[in-house]
């Protein structure tokens, strides 16, 4: 394929994982992120299992940590970069309300149910909410994105389209 980039990609990997980045990653953010992911694949498998995608502290901690690994269970490295991919500084509006709109339609149907909102309010509040609490908060959120019972991605994106995705950033570290 060529003479090799980074420890073990050669350029034309590069290229490719630069392309699946939808160009949000440059050469040597690519050559970082393939380091980080040989640390996390711990048994040289060429995936990374759910176990050692937890291992990552800033993932280990969020809430919606096991949803996050099922949308994306044992990911190679193409699959590990786009799935950072949302959080690039670089990365559009749209790339992260799609990262987002996946992680929120749990059963993966192309809408977010009453169900699929249930079960991510219980992920991120835990018990501090009750269903009827839940319940309320979820009727409310349907009653201001247009009274549908449940929200394609269009109707997703309208609901949002004045949040703030700023914080959604991850910086990729690069040695120079």
């Amino acid at each position: 394929m060529g003479q090799a980039a980074s420890g073990g990609l050669t350029q034309g990997d590069v290229d490719e994982v630069i392309a699946a980045s939808k160009g949000v990653f440059n050469q040597a953010e690519i050559e970082s992120l393939y380091k980080r992911f040989r640390a996390l694949d711990r048994g040289h498998k060429g995936y990374i299992s759910p176990e050692e995608f937890l291992s990552i502290p800033e993932l280990s901690i969020n809430p919606v940590a096991q949803r996050l690994v099922r949308c994306c269970e044992c990911p190679n490295f193409t699959i590990f970069v786009k799935m950072v991919a949302p959080f690039s500084p670089r990365a559009s509006r749209d790339d992260k309300l799609v990262f987002m709109f996946t992680v929120y339609d749990v059963d993966g149907d192309g809408f977010i149910s009453r169900e699929d909102m249930s079960m991510m309010l219980k992920q991120l509040a835990g018990s501090s909410l009750s269903e009827e609490d839940r319940q309320d908060i979820i009727s409310r959120v349907l009653a201001q994105a247009g009274g549908a019972e449940r929200l394609d991605f269009a109707a997703f994106k309208a609901a949002l389209s004045s949040a703030d995705l700023g914080n959604m950033v991850v910086e990729v570290p690069v040695d120079l």
